[in-house]
């Protein structure tokens, strides 16, 4: 019986390992390149969405109002500016920057294309949030006479997530990712000077307060039949 077996030839199992090893550490540096190419990315996204929303609530409000928005949604504000009728503001998330700017029209802001945020009304669809609820949104407009500026709508698993590892900024509760409305598209946030008025069609339009001590600016659709 013979038995064979391979030995690399003198020299050649040095020449072997330093490039196998070579191999493994610039595959390594690409995945972490990667990785921080996709968290930069999703860091960038989340820090447009937070100044979309600062900006709708500081048109829609005031400064504070604005700050608070992007508190919510995990960022901070770097800087607030009133350019007659617009209000341009710049915030600050996971070391990505991005700036927006929003229009008072009527004493209400209008923002054109805000995924999840943004005035619910005839110029904005809404986007990712459910049928019943842009249905409730548009008939509290239609009771009050304005449109409702919302200042988070929709959220993505991530997004919420992202807000709930940064709750501790948060001046409202947050939920866990998984557990939020919000996710459902079936939730959303206003300024907090707008909870009075949101309030006075609320049981009328479908639209209920299930924290109104904790998280005022916190609406959902109702769940009961109405009557």
């Amino acid at each position: 019986m013979c038995l064979w077996s391979w030995r690399p030839a003198r020299g050649e199992g040095g020449q072997i390992l330093p490039l196998v090893t070579l191999m493994i550490v610039v595959m390594g540096m690409g995945c972490l390149a990667l990785g921080r190419i996709g968290g930069a990315a999703m860091a960038r996204a989340q820090a447009v969405t937070a100044a979309d929303a600062a900006a709708l609530a500081g048109a829609a409000d005031t400064k504070e109002a604005a700050a608070s928005a992007a508190v919510w949604n995990g960022a901070r504000l770097l800087s607030y500016e009133e350019l007659g009728t617009d209000v341009r503001v710049r915030v600050e998330l996971g070391g990505a920057s991005a700036t927006a700017r929003a229009r008072r029209a009527a004493g209400v802001a209008g923002l054109a294309s805000m995924p999840g945020s943004g005035v619910l009304g005839p110029a904005t669809s809404g986007h990712g949030l459910a049928p019943a609820m842009r249905a409730a949104l548009d008939r509290a407009r239609a009771d009050l006479g304005t449109p409702v500026p919302v200042t988070s709508g929709f959220r993505s698993r991530a997004q919420q997530a992202a807000l709930y590892a940064n709750r501790a900024t948060n001046p409202y509760p947050v939920a866990v990712p998984g557990t939020s409305r919000h996710e459902l598209g079936l939730a959303v946030d206003v300024p907090p000077s707008f909870v009075p008025r949101l309030l006075s069609v609320a049981p009328r339009v479908g639209l209920c307060q299930p924290y109104p001590r904790t998280d005022p600016v916190h609406f959902e659709l109702c769940t009961r039949r109405l009557p």
